[in-house]
């Protein structure tokens, strides 16, 4: 017979066993495939996780989609305003000259037949007339009377409205435009009136007389 021995089987500690009275023992074998069996049932199972995943390529998916849609609407809105700014900048012309008094008017009427040819844009949204007598003037905001006046002074025909009170009038005076807020033309008054290319001195006036008037500047504004 061999002397070799087998290696001793080692016991844990003893499991009770309800159903019997003496204790139960286990061999570290067992042990291990008892572990090993609780570890497999603390697996969260396959479907919960592909679930999770499944919501994580939803909220991803969603929030691409969000993002390219403020993408595709920045590049809508963005040209249009550069757009409309552009053409702003681009309408945007002042005539302003120092008249004096007793002395007709030849350098102011130059500037004046150029200011009156550069109103060429299709549109305006605001046009102000104002002067040294009063740097704050008045001021027109309706885009279609603005319009129709720039058109009437670029084209040298007449025109005329009431709007917020005031009777204005714009047509031919002299070898040029005028635009006046008195509610006549070539007319002498008191107020508002720019004729530079009439052949006297009598030139007009900002919140003035508008025939023989003291030295003064003139302003226009368009945009």
């Amino acid at each position: 017979m061999s002397n070799s021995r087998r290696p001793p089987v080692k016991f844990s500690e003893p499991i009770f066993d309800r159903t019997l009275s003496t204790p139960v023992y286990q061999t570290s074998a067992q042990q291990s495939r008892t572990t090993t069996q609780d570890q497999i049932k603390n697996v969260p199972s396959g479907s919960s996780a592909t679930k999770s995943k499944c919501s994580a390529s939803r909220c991803i998916g969603l929030e691409l989609l969000i993002l390219l849609l403020l993408l595709v609407l920045a590049a809508l809105i963005i040209p249009i305003v550069v757009v409309v700014l552009d053409n702003r900048s681009s309408c945007s012309t002042t005539y302003s000259q120092t008249f004096t008094s007793g002395v007709t008017t030849t350098t102011q009427c130059t500037a004046w037949v150029a200011f009156t040819n550069s109103l060429t844009c299709s549109s305006y949204s605001l046009m102000r007339i104002y002067g040294s007598n009063d740097p704050v003037g008045i001021t027109v905001d309706s885009s279609s009377v603005v319009t129709a006046f720039a058109q009437s002074l670029r084209y040298n025909f007449t025109f005329g409205i009431s709007y917020n009170g005031i009777t204005w009038r714009v047509g031919p005076c002299g070898n040029g435009g005028e635009i006046s807020a008195t509610g006549s033309l070539c007319a002498c008054g008191s107020g508002y009136t720019m004729r530079p290319c009439y052949t006297s001195p009598n030139w007009g006036g900002i919140n003035s007389a508008t025939c023989g008037a003291a030295t003064q500047t003139m302003s226009l504004h368009f945009e």
